[in-house]
């Protein structure tokens, strides 16, 4: 477990704000909303963040099942790049699975290579269900911009929940992302701000590649799923 202790810390802190996250960027009264992924960025270009609210038309516990599916998986992987090698175990603490890669990075116009050290977790709430990541990566050469040796952190949340547009007769689920990015601190001392905003835009055009692919990936799922039951 080498290296993975403190992205165990800060798991727990991640799930402590889940709420106070969602708070601030809207997620948590949003019902009926587009697809779209959304953006926020901090000032200096070293914090960014992607969200995005789907409404799934499937109960709470079939897209709970395929949202755990999906994360635990390494079909959350795609969307963004190309997995090189990657090693991943179960532990024997429920729902919870450590993870080391390295991958390919791109967005529409660049490329980077990047080593990933990641923990996944699931919390089994009442009414939601909670998938929580947090993951330490380096480097982040982007090429053409040189950018060797800067990292970076990485917290996500998957929350699937009962969505308030059920009725009696239609349960709809609604599931929810965000994905933050935060750089180093010294990343700011480091490097010029015309390196760091580059890195920024890469970044986030990644995420949200790779958040639109989540969404796509897991309804997908639900869909196969419910044909296969419609056929047998």
């Amino acid at each position: 477990m080498g290296g993975f202790q403190e992205l165990f810390r800060h798991l727990e802190v991640a799930y402590q704000e889940v709420d106070a996250v969602f708070a601030v960027n809207g997620l948590i009264d949003m019902v009926e909303t587009p697809d779209d992924v959304h953006i926020r960025e901090g000032g200096d270009a070293t914090y960014a963040e992607a969200f995005s609210n789907k409404v799934l038309h499937f109960g709470l516990r079939a897209a709970t099942e395929a949202t755990w599916d999906h994360f635990k998986g390494s079909e959350k992987h795609l969307g963004n790049g190309n997995i090189y090698e990657r090693t991943a175990r179960d532990l024997d603490e429920p729902y919870t699975i450590v993870e080391e890669f390295t991958k390919e990075l791109f967005s529409r116009r660049s490329h980077a290579d990047i080593k990933v050290k990641q923990v996944i977790r699931r919390y089994v709430e009442p009414d939601r269900d909670v998938v929580i990541w947090v993951a330490r990566v380096s480097p982040a050469e982007i090429k053409h911009k040189m950018l060797s040796g800067l990292t970076y952190q990485l917290r996500g949340y998957a929350v699937t929940k009962r969505s308030s547009a059920s009725t009696p007769y239609d349960e709809v689920s609604q599931l929810q992302c965000c994905s933050m990015i935060l750089l180093d601190q010294d990343a700011a001392m480091k490097y010029g701000s015309e390196d760091l905003r580059a890195l920024s835009n890469f970044l986030i055009a990644s995420t949200a590649l790779k958040m639109q692919a989540h969404q796509d990936r897991i309804e997908s799922a639900l869909v196969e799923r419910a044909l296969r039951r419609q056929r047998t």
